[in-house]
């Protein structure tokens, strides 16, 4: 039986469960139920911190023997092709076997095998009573490389967290246009340009905004960079991502802090924010529709917790 769904999987730490989950309903709007998911909608692998392949369903079967029968009758053909078994539940008793299954649909399928950099990938998994052939992406760990960016602060946020924000601002949608207003060294900026977004960084502090350049320089990255200060901003996007700075205020005593979500709330139609408390309150005074939001749990002790908040321009 031929199908057109793809089979997702996950992989999170427990202290990112929640922001795993945010993530999952921008991108494909649906509640998270478990690791494992069958999808209608085409999102790769490496713009996500947690999905760990996706299989693009060609086939699917009751056993086996039909997944070869399959293939043989579509002659499937490939130049320079790959064959992996995916293991999506813990117990899967044919993963042992996998060897022989990959080796099985390797000889039948048109085209010479390569084993280092091959061009095709073809995945071959059982779930849940069935057995799913068909395309395999995974995701790439080049994005990992953005860790060893030039500049770097203590406080900045890290890549998993960087890569959610993009994917909760845009929804996996990459005509949608993007802004940082308070870009710091450019962690957000690298992620989304890694993933295909027109992103603008702005940043008020001249010897940041020229860390950033060099970070995206580093990279290759095409990515602008403005110093200035945000209510300086005249342009209009559709998302703004803004990693609130923290300190010794409070969010309602700090006058910068208000500042900034009153221009970001100014210059575009939805707003992904990263604080250090809880906010709710001070959002709904600024006529900001919250639509979404998670904790981020702490990783190591001493660490604090960060809050994310997904809302929507009241205008």
């Amino acid at each position: 039986m031929k199908t057109e769904r793809f089979i997702y999987n996950l992989n999170y730490p427990a202290n990112e469960k929640e922001s795993c989950e945010l993530e999952v309903r921008s991108l494909f709007q649906f509640d998270l139920k478990g690791k494992v998911f069958f999808e209608t909608r085409k999102v790769h692998p490496s713009v996500s911190p947690f999905l760990k392949n996706r299989l693009e369903i060609i086939f699917q079967a009751s056993t086996f023997s039909e997944i070869i029968e399959s293939i043989i009758i579509a002659k499937i053909a490939a130049p320079d092709f790959m064959v992996k078994y995916v293991e999506l539940e813990k117990d899967d008793r044919r993963f042992k076997k996998r060897r022989e299954y990959c080796k099985a649909i390797g000889l039948i399928i048109e085209g010479f095998p390569c084993y280092t950099a091959p061009k095709n990938t073809f995945g071959i998994t059982f779930y849940k009573g069935n057995w799913y052939f068909g395309k395999l992406a995974e995701r790439s760990p080049y994005w990992k490389a953005h860790n060893k960016k030039p500049n770097a602060y203590s406080s900045s946020l890290d890549l998993n967290t960087a890569k959610v924000l993009i994917n909760i601002a845009g929804n996996g949608d990459i005509s949608k246009r993007l802004i940082d207003p308070c870009c710091g060294v450019g962690t957000v900026l690298l992620e989304g340009v890694w993933a295909g977004y027109d992103i603008t960084g702005w940043e008020i502090n001249s010897k940041v905004a020229e860390s950033a350049r060099e970070n995206l320089r580093h990279f290759n990255y095409d990515v602008t960079v403005i110093t200035g200060d945000i209510q300086d901003i005249e342009d209009s996007f559709d998302a703004s991502i803004v990693d609130l700075p923290y300190g010794n205020f409070s969010f309602k005593n700090d006058e910068n802090q208000l500042k900034i979500i009153r221009n970001a709330r100014r210059i575009s139609n939805k707003i992904v924010l990263v604080s250090s408390e809880d906010i709710r309150e001070e959002l709904v005074k600024e006529n900001l529709k919250i639509i979404d939001h998670c904790k981020i749990g702490k990783k190591t002790k001493g660490a604090f917790m960060r809050y994310i908040w997904v809302c929507d321009v009241d205008q």
